[in-house]
């Protein structure tokens, strides 16, 4: 990324200096759309002094948005009927392996464009916090968010995600849940909450939701 902003658009840079909520429409992780949210989230920072801070929250959005790719590639998936039992939970996540490589999450971007399955990430400032949510228009299942929930609680207990991994074997987490438990080792090697971080289903979409206070007392 160029530390400076040249080719980056004005728009954002605009858009970061006023703390205006800032929208990133994806359908496949492209560095072009790394690098503009890398560089709105140093303006950001930047005006509370925060931009130590640009490694673990830039890392903790890049799991989020890639779990919600992978979502959208896994419904795609099933629709081409190459996941053809969703409860078998290991096969998924083979299936989905098969596809995690740059060529690859192309053609299902480009698939998921046509399917019109976005992920959207917003980056917003709320006085003085940040705000951070990932969206993807796919609903989770109850028994997935409870899955979820209780691996993002678990994870609040370790310092590192190779200790986590090592205590929590887990064949299937590699594939989704991985990412959450790295970022809730993120977030607390900046000593944000945990409960900061929250993962819910409305309306036919699911979200991924971290506030970070940029103040403290």
């Amino acid at each position: 990324m160029d530390p400076k902003g040249r080719n980056i658009n004005p728009e954002i840079l605009s858009a970061a200096k006023k703390g205006s909520e800032i929208v990133f429409i994806s359908y496949a992780t492209l560095s072009s759309t790394e690098e503009k949210i890398k560089f709105a989230l140093l303006k950001l920072l930047e005006q509370f002094g925060k931009e130590d801070w640009l490694t673990p929250v830039f890392s903790c959005i890049k799991e989020l948005m890639a779990n919600a790719t992978k979502a959208n590639a896994k419904q795609i998936l099933v629709e081409e009927g190459v996941i053809s039992d969703t409860d078998d939970v290991i096969d998924v996540v083979k299936k989905i392996r098969t596809i995690l490589n740059e060529e690859a999450l192309l053609e299902y971007g480009v698939k998921a464009k046509k399917a019109r399955l976005t992920t959207r990430t917003y980056l917003k400032l709320h006085g003085d916090r940040l705000i951070v949510e990932v969206i993807n228009n796919l609903p989770l299942q109850k028994k997935e968010l409870m899955r979820i929930h209780d691996r993002i609680e678990k994870s609040s207990r370790y310092d590192s995600i190779a200790e986590f991994y090592l205590e929590n074997p887990d064949p299937a987490a590699e594939g989704m849940g991985l990412g959450l438990s790295m970022v809730v080792v993120l977030l607390k090697s900046i000593n944000i909450n945990y409960k900061n971080f929250s993962v819910v289903t409305e309306r036919a979409r699911t979200r991924a939701r971290i506030v970070f206070p940029l103040v403290t007392n």
